[in-house]
C-alpha cells in the first residue's frame, strides 16, 4: 500500500473522475407503435474535475421502449448536458416544458433567474432579483419546492421574504444658537439611515442559516410577473409546497417558530402541520396541528393526499406514520402505523422523512417508496402500499 503523495493523488484522480449518479426522474410517457410507449428518464450525475478542483454536475436522458409490463429496448442515451448554476428544476406534467431556477453572475453576483425551456430552446427568462418581490429562492430539501400548475402557465416556489428597510434610528441634531428660521430642524429627528445589522434575526440553524422567513411565490410565465401568496399563518414557516387539486390553492407544510427555529435540519420532530391556502388568502389546516409532519404528496386524480407524521419532540429520525387525507370528505386516516418492536420477518416501519416526489402510481391506488429493511405490501381499503427495501 503506497503512501506517496503523488501516488495517492493519482489514485484519487482516477477514481474521482468516475461519474456518480445523483438523481433520476421519469418524464411524461410518449406513445409508440403497436401498444408500446416511450418512457424518458432524466438522470443527474456528479463527477470530479481534478485540475480545476471542482465537482461537475450534468444530466443525461435515457429513453426506454416498453410494453404494458416490460422494457423492450433501451435507446442510446443523448449527449451529457452540464447544469452548473442550476438550483432547482421541474418538468411540467406534459413533459413539454421545464422550469429552472438558476444563479448567474453575468449581471452581478448572486442574481437569480427563473428560466422556462421547451424542446426547441429557452422560451422565457424572468430576472427574480430585478423584480424584488422576495429574497433568495430556497433550494434545500427541507423547504425548497418548484412545481408547475396543471395549466402549465404558473410555477410555484419558496423564497425568503423581502425585508423592508429598517426604520431610521433617531439622530440628535444640535439646535442653532441664534434660533433663526430656516437653520434646520432642532432636537431629535428621524433621518434616513442604513439597516441596523446588529439586530438578531433567528434562522433555522445549521444547513439553513440563511433561511428565516420563507414565503410562497407564484410566477406567471406568460406575463413574466411574480406574486407572493397571502394568508399563510404568521406563526409558521411554509415549505414543501405543491399545487392543490385544480390549481385552486397551494398545499404546504408549516413549521411553528416557537419555541425556537434552530436545528430543524437534524431535528425533524418539530411541531408542524399540513395547510392549504387558496388564491384568495384563506388558509385551512388539513392535518393534526400537534404533530410533526412532512412530505405531502397528491395523487394523480387529486382525490388523496398522503403525508408522514410523527410525535413532536419524539426521537430524532423516529419511526413515522403514513397518513391519508381524503380530499372529498376532508378527513385523514391511518395507512401505516409506527412499528415499535418489529419481530423477525416483520416490516420495520417508515423512517425516511421524505417520500419520493412521484410515489403515486398512475392509477392513484398504489404507493411505492423505500424502507430501511424488509419489504412489505399492504392492502388498505382502496390503496396498495409497496415498501421496497434497500
Amino acid at each position: 500500500m503506497t503512501s506517496e503523495p503523488g501516488a495517492v493523488s493519482a489514485v484519487f484522480g482516477q477514481y474521482g473522475q468516475r461519474p456518480v449518479p445523483v438523481a433520476v426522474s421519469a418524464g411524461a410517457e410518449e406513445p409508440a407503435t403497436q401498444g408500446t410507449r416511450y418512457i424518458n428518464l432524466l438522470t443527474e450525475w456528479s463527477q470530479t474535475e481534478e485540475s480545476r478542483g471542482e465537482r461537475l454536475r450534468y444530466t443525461r436522458q435515457y429513453s426506454l421502449l416498453c410494453d404494458r409490463r416490460t422494457v423492450l429496448r433501451t435507446l442510446p442515451p443523448g449527449h451529457c448536458c452540464p447544469v452548473q448554476g442550476e438550483l432547482l428544476s421541474a418538468q411540467s406534467a406534459s413533459g413539454s416544458l421545464k422550469a429552472v431556477v438558476r444563479e448567474a453572475s453575468s449581471k452581478g453576483p448572486g442574481r437569480q433567474f427563473l428560466e422556462v425551456w421547451s424542446r426547441t430552446g429557452m422560451t422565457k427568462s424572468i430576472d427574480l432579483t430585478a423584480l424584488n418581490q422576495h429574497g433568495k429562492v430556497y433550494e434545500d430539501a427541507q423547504f425548497g419546492s418548484l412545481a408547475w400548475s396543471s395549466c402549465e402557465s404558473r410555477v410555484l416556489y419558496v423564497a425568503e421574504r423581502r425585508r423592508a428597510k429598517a426604520e431610521s434610528l433617531p439622530v440628535l441634531q444640535p439646535t442653532p444658537a441664534n434660533g433663526s428660521e430656516g437653520a434646520g430642524p432642532s432636537g431629535m429627528e428621524e433621518q434616513a439611515g442604513r439597516e441596523d445589522r446588529s439586530v438578531y434575526r433567528e434562522d433555522w440553524g445549521e444547513g439553513l442559516t440563511s433561511k428565516s422567513l420563507p414565503v410562497l411565490c407564484v410566477a406567471d410565465v406568460h406575463k413574466g410577473s411574480v406574486s407572493v401568496l397571502q394568508g399563510v399563518p404568521e406563526q409558521v414557516s411554509p415549505g414543501q409546497a405543491l399545487w392543490a387539486p385544480g390549481d385552486s390553492g397551494v398545499v404546504f407544510v408549516g413549521w411553528w417558530h416557537e419555541p425556537f427555529r434552530l436545528g430543524l435540519r437534524f431535528c425533524s420532530n418539530r411541531r408542524s402541520a399540513v395547510f392549504c391556502v387558496d388564491l384568495e388568502g384563506n388558509c385551512e389546516c388539513l392535518s393534526s396541528d400537534s404533530s410533526a409532519v412532512s412530505s405531502p404528496r397528491l395523487s394523480p386524480d387529486g382525490r388523496s393526499l398522503v403525508y408522514l407524521q410523527g410525535r413532536v419532540f419524539g426521537p430524532h429520525a423516529q419511526c413515522l406514520q403514513l397518513q391519508l387525507f381524503d380530499w372529498q370528505i376532508r378527513r385523514s386516516s391511518l395507512l401505516l402505523d409506527v412499528v415499535s418492536r418489529p419481530t423477525p420477518g416483520q416490516f420495520a416501519g417508515v423512517y425516511d422523512p421524505l417520500l419520493p416526489r412521484r410515489c403515486w402510481a398512475e392509477d392513484s391506488r398504489r404507493l411505492v417508496f423505500s424502507s430501511p429493511s424488509r419489504s412489505r405490501k399492504v392492502r388498505h381499503r382502496t390503496h396498495w402500499i409497496v415498501c421496497l427495501c434497500f
